[in-house]
């Protein structure tokens, strides 16, 4: 038997010349230990240790050098420890972890949900098997791939081949069937409890008649009796609480009483693959998952809602109520509301503008207008500016009329030093000097030329009006009044601001502080269970089987028969007649050089 060694490529190195090999691997170790001389160190951390075609062999993890006795010891998991070191988990979302279909299949899918295909793969072989399992949570590899078989009567075989670990699944080999043990072929020692514990009652929190009571039951060769309805019992109602499955009694019956008012409750979520009816009242009963926990469902607020009939505040609180455009709410704004007035107010003299009067539209009152011209006897102060405030009668002997005074116009001339823009098209309206006095326009040339421009020597003409010469003809200044109009009952109005405009059904809206249910999504929601009896089950269970539990110390090398994990194996002792039947948990390999020795451990 050649022990190869390979890098961390698992490109072959060298053989192993002398050393010593120990394996275990099953129900737990799952290591190695490989000492040679060290002399002979050949391994680093990562290398690969293997025997062709068999499954021995693993990963180099630890190294350890002992100059006392000149080793260098290699240690680390075996190909089911390596396994081992990985978790199966529930996909997001999900509870739990669900296997089904042909085992290799199965087991090629679990290798890629590792991140192993490196170095494992699953045989390609139809392997006659089929799987439906639920794995515990976060259970290891190892641990769950041998209860996924095992729940569907195969073992798991592994082997180093062409550079891969081979994964595959066989039936278990149940030996009790065709080759029971005895004496006269195996040594062996067995004992049998005869009454047994078969009827285990847990006692959970609560008091008298309200306490958590379950009974868990065995038959008569210590097989657990059905203690759920279903499967994979996650909630209290999923138990079965009554003694419906009580197999032994009378004289036989051995009862025991676990006392466990201290015993954990374990939530579970559901996930609800349909729309309860009790979603829109009680929506907020169930959970969404939020990350690795749940959360209660979160209502969706109503917003607004509309009003059908006119509230009993409606007067006081109208800026409570919003009206609809489209998607979006505005607050209702008051109204101006204006009312007659059929009594003269007390301050209509002194403030009748802040009364109104209604015409297509309500308008502020107006005063009455009233107009004065007083004459002036003599000239007043201002007159050489502001004459235009002042006013003639003016009468053409038909009508008679106030008119403003008119200024006189004159003229001045402004001397211009640069050339004008619009001189060469328009230079005629330009002026300059007369040779005796005044100014008169340039003339056009009768040659049509343009005259020379000349700095300071043309001027632009600007009139402006200056104060008529007073005379004595008459001339007033003008005055215009407003007087309180004459009261007329029912024609003038007060205004109010803020008022409630009129209620029209239909019309206006209240936010509301209500919730409704969310919108219904299929494999969203989750509804909260508590099962008190999960950990009851467990420990019922556990004191059960310690009080049935059959032993068989045996040697199984004797038998020169080669045994897998998970095999069955069954003894009878003659002069007694006491048989048992075993289950192989445990197998450890011992290579000195070429010197094979394989020991077992049943339970």
């Amino acid at each position: 038997m050649d022990l190869i060694y390979a890098d961390d490529t698992k490109k072959d190195i060298g053989i192993f010349d002398a050393y010593t090999l120990d394996l275990s691997y099953g129900e737990d170790e799952n290591d190695f230990e490989l000492k040679i001389d060290r002399s002979a160190h050949c391994c680093k951390a990562g290398y690969y240790i293997y025997v062709e075609g068999e499954e021995y062999g693993g990963v180099i993890e630890k190294i350890k050098v002992n100059t006392k006795s000149d080793e260098v010891t290699y240690s680390g998991p075996t190909w089911q420890g390596y396994i081992d070191h990985k978790v199966l988990c529930p996909d997001p979302g999900q509870d739990y972890l669900v296997a089904d279909g042909e085992a290799h299949e199965v087991l090629a899918d679990l290798i890629e949900r590792l991140d192993l295909p490196a170095l494992f793969e699953a045989s390609t072989e139809d392997s006659g098997i089929t799987v439906h399992y639920q794995f515990e949570r976060y259970v290891t590899a190892y641990k769950g791939i041998k209860a996924m078989l095992k729940d569907a009567g195969a073992k798991l075989k592994i082997k180093w081949q062409n550079g891969k670990v081979i994964m595959r699944a066989e039936q278990v080999h149940d030996y009790s069937q065709d080759e029971e043990f005895d004496t006269s072929q195996v040594e062996f020692e067995v004992s049998r409890e005869y009454a047994p514990v078969n009827h285990v009652i847990c006692l959970g929190k609560g008091d008298l008649a309200d306490r958590a009571v379950i009974h868990i039951f065995t038959d008569e060769n210590g097989g657990i009796q059905p203690y759920a309805k279903v499967k994979n019992p996650v909630e209290d109602s999923d138990y079965i609480l009554d003694t419906s499955r009580q197999v032994i009694t009378g004289e036989r019956e051995n009862v025991s009483v676990l006392e466990m008012n201290s015993a954990q409750e374990t939530t579970n979520y559901i996930l609800q693959t349909s729309k309860p009816s009790d979603w829109a009242a009680k929506y907020d009963a169930y959970y969404i998952q939020d990350g690795d926990s749940y959360k209660a469902v979160a209502g969706v607020e109503v917003g607004y809602t509309l009003t059908r009939y006119q509230p009993p505040d409606w007067s006081a609180n109208f800026g409570d109520y919003s009206t609809r455009n489209g998607d979006s709410y505005n607050k209702v704004s008051g109204t101006t509301a204006y009312t007659a007035q059929t009594s003269k107010p007390s301050d209509w003299a002194a403030k009748y503008e802040e009364y109104y009067t209604k015409g297509s539209d309500y308008e502020s009152v107006k005063g009455v207008e009233k107009e004065t011209y007083t004459k002036q006897t003599r000239q007043p102060s201002d007159w050489r500016k502001n004459y235009g405030n002042y006013y003639v009668l003016y009468s053409d002997g038909v009508t008679t009329e106030y008119k403003k005074v008119d200024g006189v116009s004159r003229n001045k001339y402004n001397l211009q030093t640069r050339k004008p823009t619009d001189w060469d098209t328009n230079y005629t309206s330009y002026y300059k000097r007369k040779k005796v006095g005044g100014y008169e326009k340039v003339a056009e040339r009768e040659d049509k030329k343009i005259p020379t421009w000349k700095a300071k020597t043309y001027f632009v003409q600007e009139s402006y009006q200056v104060a008529p010469v007073w005379k004595k003809e008459t001339r007033y200044t003008y005055k215009k009044t407003e007087q309180t109009p004459t009261w007329k009952s029912g024609t003038y109005y007060t205004k109010q601001d803020g008022q409630a405009p009129t209620w029209k059904a239909g019309t206006y809206y209240k936010k509301s502080s209500d919730k409704v249910a969310p919108k219904w999504t299929t494999g969203t929601y989750y509804t909260k269970v508590t099962d008190q009896y999960a950990t009851m089950v467990a420990e019922a269970v556990k004191r059960l089987q310690e009080t049935t539990r059959d032993t068989l110390k045996i040697d199984l090398e004797e038998t020169e028969q080669s045994y897998d994990i998970g095999d069955i194996v069954g003894a009878v002792e003659s002069v007694t007649g006491i048989s048992t039947i075993q289950e192989v948990t445990q197998k450890i390999v011992k290579i000195n050089n070429d010197d094979v020795t394989i020991t077992y451990e049943v339970s």
